[in-house]
């Protein structure tokens, strides 16, 4: 069953990085970047409560002892039903790797403008360095990213990786090598959690060696008026799973539950796992991908690093067949490269995967 087809939309670029922005002396925020949002303002952002933040432990996942690793399991099924989204400790990724890839982000950052702009992304593409894009008459988000391709290994592009930033290369190859084994264990313990073969979701994001994984480095500069912009807007990913690095001081993430929304807790070392909107495709609706958005701090700055794993843009997806029966029909249509009807419906301010619904 295909879904609708969309007339074309006239999507724009911020013309200048918000980080240039800030740098004017006028302290007025630019009306393209100005939203109206629930829970968007000081006194309801000072009212929001944490999410009791659900900790999942790796280690008794993938090496503890038969009982640890059931009770762990069963713990893992029902965080994702109800949230949605976990902070995972125990991971394997090493503190120092940790600060590393944080330190060559902040590097970039720090870049002059012309240095950063050799490696600026195009309106018809996401990687690269700069804003989101917006619909016409759309606010643009408070941000400016650098997205780059890290798998399949024949699908970077180096022009686009600053290479003149001593280590920025080696660091990111590093950390890209121990997210991808991070989110091929995450697939196999979700799959068993669920009582499926262990590789059922794997396998329908194509594989280890063909799964696609983009990294993508946020920086959220401050604003002197925070209740008048967002870092980025009210979501669900339009992929399978996001494994995100948060800042190491400064809060921001929120994410929604039952209509409400809680902020995130900074846990040290840990890294923040959501569902995005294929995999609860593919649970056919058991797994729930978590809406999330990104406030933005009053006087610091914050940058995280999000990366973002789906299968391939030509690979059709659609729920497990082991997962529809008469108690539970399917829920969902099938379709191949769903993120470009994502990235439709996200422009608009839409969620994309009530589109997918039979």
């Amino acid at each position: 069953m295909a879904v609708s087809s969309f007339p074309p939309m006239n999507l724009e670029l911020p013309s200048k990085p918000v980080q240039e922005l800030i740098k004017s002396t006028v302290k007025e925020v630019p009306e393209r970047y100005r939203v109206q949002l629930p829970n968007n303002s000081d006194d309801n952002h000072s009212d929001i409560e944490y999410m009791d933040s659900p900790i999942i432990d790796l280690s008794l996942l993938s090496a503890g002892s038969s009982s640890q690793h059931e009770q762990e399991l069963r713990k893992l099924r029902s965080v994702l039903n109800s949230w949605g989204c976990l902070q995972l400790i125990n991971h394997g990724l090493s503190s120092s790797l940790l600060d590393q890839i944080r330190e060559v982000g902040k590097e970039f950052f720090a870049l002059p403008l012309e240095d950063k702009q050799k490696h600026s992304r195009t309106l018809d593409w996401f990687e690269g360095y700069g804003g989101d894009t917006a619909c016409e008459g759309q606010s643009y988000n408070w941000n400016d990213r650098l997205h780059l391709k890290v798998y399949p290994l024949e699908h970077r592009n180096f022009k686009l990786w600053p290479e003149y930033l001593p280590g920025f290369r080696e660091t990111l190859e590093e950390y890209a090598m121990e997210v991808r084994r991070v989110m091929k264990t995450i697939l196999i313990e979700i799959a068993k959690s669920l009582e499926l073969d262990e590789y059922s979701f794997l396998r329908e994001c194509g594989g280890v060696e063909a799964i696609n994984m983009f990294t993508r480095f946020n920086y959220y500069p401050p604003c002197s008026k925070p209740e008048q912009v967002i870092g980025l807007k009210p979501h669900s990913d339009g992929t399978s799973v996001t494994i995100l690095l948060q800042d190491k001081q400064v809060e921001g993430l929120q994410v929604q539950k039952d209509g409400q929304w809680f902020k995130v807790p900074i846990v040290p070392n840990a890294l923040f796992i959501n569902i995005g909107d294929q995999l609860e495709i593919m649970s056919n609706g058991i797994l729930k991908s978590a809406v999330h958005k990104v406030e933005i701090d009053k006087e610091k700055e914050r940058i995280s690093l999000a990366t973002v794993c789906s299968p391939p843009f030509d690979k059709e997806i659609g729920p497990l067949s082991e997962l529809v029966g008469e108690e539970r029909p399917q829920l969902y249509k099938k379709i191949k490269n769903y993120v470009s009807v994502f990235f439709q419906y996200y422009s608009r301010g839409e969620r994309a995967i009530n589109s997918m619904k039979i």
